[in-house]
């Protein structure tokens, strides 16, 4: 996978085969679908939160976050995991925001999108002490 631009901000640990497969950007890592719940289920069992993703589509090297879709018009594609509760330890928080995540990744269709190009999904994790630093 050729990358926009140089990226050294994988975690301690993250699998070589996941790094080399991101199309990556300044700060932010993107997937295949497939293979980005595989990076999803990494972060979840290391104990980083899955923030939430947003659907990129690839077109000769340029990001495209608002392809095409059914509807004809330009569509937002992605989740977003809600904030740690207050009581809500971090492994809990970690568990949920992997399995929101998942789930739907899982259920995302690649024909809804009739744009032509390279669907990827920018996926958005942090450390707990990284969203000690995040805005509430």
């Amino acid at each position: 996978m050729e990358k926009a631009s140089p990226f050294e901000s994988f975690p301690p640990g993250f699998p070589s085969e996941l790094a080399v497969a991101a199309y990556t950007t300044d700060n932010e890592a993107a997937w295949p679908p497939a293979i980005a719940a595989a990076a999803v289920e990494w972060f979840g069992s290391n104990g980083y939160a899955v923030l939430g993703t947003e659907l990129w589509l690839l077109q000769d090297g340029a990001i495209q976050s608002l392809p095409i879709g059914l509807s004809g018009m330009r569509e937002v594609h992605g989740n977003a995991v809600s904030h740690k509760g207050a009581k809500e330890v971090w492994s809990s928080y970690v568990s949920r925001a992997a399995a929101e995540t998942l789930a739907y990744l899982k259920s995302f269709n690649c024909s809804d999108i009739v744009e032509h190009g390279q669907i990827f999904f920018n996926v958005v994790w942090a450390s707990e002490s990284d969203c000690g630093e995040l805005p509430g």
